[in-house]
């Protein structure tokens, strides 16, 4: 049995008694292992949110660090806490879950079923929330890429949330790495589902895979077209910076857009000149999108563009709806 918990009524008070247990857990009679297991069961949340960063200055080896990973990873409402944004932030969630993952394999499993508990004719309130569901899939998306989640990712692609569908289409994509599985998704509706169908694939030498990139071109949706010009210039493919610069002359500024930051990602000084016209475009959004991209191949190849002006200085203020302002993401 260990001690009693104390009042901790500050987040300095919780800190200083976690990290007395942890110098304490090493010594003769010690009851740390007790009070540790205690303390996560009585405040689940805090005891999470500041874990992690004790955790992460123990030695790799040391006993108290094994403990912890074995007893966050048996914990039934872990999914739960990291899911909850009020526990702690997203940076800080990936990060302890990408700790607990080196000593539990499977993490990515539990995380994947608790998903499910929204789904279904009587959800889980919370595991049904698009803004905890989007935090397990940030989270996935750096723990795993097995093909052990995919079936629940599946069933994510018809949820009535578009941000939810999306990202899990780019999860799946990328656990599958199927140029086969991703055809059948250039006909869904939601352009962000295609769209991220085909970046899935990105930098994946599959079977089928170019077909998929070539089909996506022929797609109405920019952010469509430009992940499939990404996609074949990472290929090697030469029509692809062709198709970029005439896709750079656009009548649609969406299209236009997507093309400047398309050239900005890839980081290729041949797209300068392309680039440097388009600082003349009418349109706010488009000359918004050349900024950046000249500043990303600036840094990447180390060239002098001179000083360019900020994006704010080339912004004239819209009339109805907004655009995208990252229409290839």
């Amino acid at each position: 049995m260990g001690r009693p918990i104390p009042a901790l009524s500050s987040q300095q008070e919780f800190k200083a008694y976690l990290e007395e247990l942890l110098r304490a857990y090493d010594l003769p009679r010690s009851t740390s292992r007790s009070e540790l297991r205690d303390l996560l069961n009585a405040e689940p949340a805090r005891f999470c949110a500041h874990i992690g960063q004790l955790a992460g200055h123990l030695p790799e080896e040391a006993p108290v660090r094994q403990f912890l990973a074995s007893l966050l990873a048996s914990y039934e409402n872990l999914p739960r806490i990291l899911a909850d944004p009020s526990a702690m932030g997203l940076r800080e969630a990936v990060a302890l879950a990408r700790w607990i993952a080196r000593s539990e394999p499977l993490l990515d499993s539990r995380l994947a079923r608790w998903l499910l508990r929204g789904l279904g004719s009587h959800p889980d309130p919370e595991a049904a929330d698009p803004v905890r569901i989007l935090r397990i899939l940030d989270i996935l998306g750096t723990i795993s890429e097995s093909q052990r989640t995919v079936p629940t990712l599946v069933q994510l692609l018809r949820h009535r949330h578009p941000r939810v569908r999306s990202k899990a289409a780019l999860l799946a994509g990328r656990s599958l790495k199927s140029g086969q599985w991703a055809q059948q998704w250039l006909t869904e509706a939601d352009p962000r589902v295609r769209a991220n169908i085909v970046e899935a694939l990105w930098g994946i030498e599959a079977p089928g895979v170019v077909e998929v990139f070539k089909m996506a071109l022929r797609d109405p949706h920019n952010r469509v077209v430009g992940n499939a010009l990404v996609g074949l210039y990472m290929m090697g493919d030469p029509t692809a910076a062709e198709l970029l610069i005439e896709m750079a002359r656009h009548k649609s500024p969406s299209f236009r857009a997507t093309a400047a930051w398309a050239m900005g990602y890839l980081e290729d000084s041949q797209f300068l000149p392309t680039l440097g016209h388009m600082m003349r475009d009418p349109e706010p959004l488009v000359r918004r999108n050349v900024l950046r991209a000249l500043a990303r191949i600036k840094k990447a190849t180390n060239q002098a563009l001179g000083r360019l002006p900020e994006p704010s200085s080339l912004e004239e203020p819209q009339q109805g709806g907004q655009a995208d302002p990252n229409p290839a993401s």
